[in-house]
């Protein structure tokens, strides 16, 4: 399975290389943000708002393990289990990884 869904964007934003690649970009700079501010806090409603935004930007784009991935995560915060939060955590930087990887952007360390 792909990481996330490139007709979608070209269905969303048409069909031009340089539109797609600045949205790709983007929204790996987000998901990439959105990952390091998990890891920064043990602070729940923190958590559960910046998986909610990358659950927004990856259904957009067609990334639903992504997006998957940050409704369990915004869920598990909002119940103030930073156990499941960790456990997933690290699944949701590999899933990022996979995005930029599809995207052929250079990662950075998670």
């Amino acid at each position: 399975m792909k990481a996330y869904d490139r007709d979608k964007l070209v269905e969303l934003f048409g069909n031009d290389p340089g539109t797609i690649a600045a949205v790709e970009r983007e929204f790996y700079d987000t998901a990439r943000d959105v990952t390091r501010e998990i890891a920064a806090t043990d602070d729940a409603a923190t958590i559960a708002r910046s998986a909610h935004r990358l659950k927004g930007a990856s259904g957009m784009i067609g990334a639903a393990p992504l997006r998957d991935l940050s409704e369990a995560i915004e869920r598990a915060a909002k119940a103030k289990d930073m156990p499941t939060v960790r456990r997933l955590h690290d699944r949701l930087r590999g899933e990022v990884l996979r995005v930029a990887d599809q995207a052929g952007l250079p990662s950075e360390p998670l």
